[in-house]
């Protein structure tokens, strides 16, 4: 049980507690028989081998668990660092975006679990860009209506992508709702309000404001005040709740994230 819950550390300070007791037992009422010595001398390492075993197991199986979660989250770097870098107006885009999210799920009270399952689903909201094929995607001038339909459908391409893979099935639902709008005049459903994932809401505020704060080909990056002063004036894209959030954010904060990955720092 002490393996179970405590690993091996705690399975051997039960197992020392234990013996300790055996002990002071072994003290006070030794017996004679030589029979009867070994027995209880074989039962005290028969406790020693059934509890340090388990735990020794136990956090051998937390570790390698670990190693894959680690493992799972470097793929999905690599994955969304790729598609950042096809796009080569946005590069770290995704991940800025991620810890962004995240700093906002925190301070609007969100749980660790539910904040990382947010984090996966701002690190990946463009997987579905995949299927945008490249003359649309980067195509320098505007977009005609038909390829605007196809630019459309990647919320839904990205949701199909990663639906059927086990921890990302929350961040699925905010990879399909991250363009919809508070006003339920987004796409590809429509959702309003309370409708769109806690996820996406949040989302939608940090996305605004990497877009804002990053150089871009076709302008250049705006202060912190002057994107606060646009998110904040913005009724009908965000959630409110979440705009109070991310303005009470001290705008240090945000730079630091922003320093962590400058797109200088990536080759050209």
């Amino acid at each position: 049980m002490a393996a179970a819950w405590f690993g091996l550390r705690g399975a051997c300070a039960t197992a020392l507690a234990v013996s300790t007791l055996f002990i002071l037992h072994a003290f006070l009422d030794w017996p004679g028989n030589y029979m009867e010595q070994a027995n209880q001398v074989g039962e005290l390492a028969g406790f020693w081998v059934a509890g340090v075993i388990p735990g020794w197991l136990f956090d051998r199986q937390q570790s390698l668990l670990q190693e894959i979660a680690n493992a799972n989250e470097e793929t999905l770097l690599g994955l969304v660092s790729a598609l950042d870098l096809r796009e080569h107006n946005t590069r770290l885009h995704s991940q800025r975006v991620r810890e962004y999210t995240e700093l906002i799920g925190s301070r609007f009270g969100v749980d660790e679990k539910t904040r990382r399952e947010i984090g996966f689903g701002a690190l990946l909201h463009d997987v579905g860009k995949i299927a945008v094929p490249d003359s649309i995607l980067l195509k320098p001038d505007k977009l005609t209506d038909a390829e605007w339909q196809e630019m459309l459908k990647h919320p839904e391409a990205g949701y199909r992508i990663i639906k059927r893979i086990g921890f990302l099935k929350n961040a699925a639902e905010m990879v399909r709702a991250h363009h919809e709008r508070y006003d339920g005049n987004g796409y590809p459903r429509g959702l309003k309000g309370d409708q769109i994932p806690l996820g996406a809401r949040l989302f939608m505020v940090a996305d605004t404001y990497d877009a804002l704060t990053s150089e871009r080909p076709y302008r250049s990056p705006v202060t912190y005040e002057v994107a606060a002063e646009i998110i904040g004036k913005d009724d009908c894209q965000f959630d409110p709740a979440a705009v109070a959030t991310f303005l009470a954010i001290a705008p240090e904060e945000l730079q630091m994230i922003a320093e962590r990955y400058l797109d200088a720092d990536l080759p050209n």
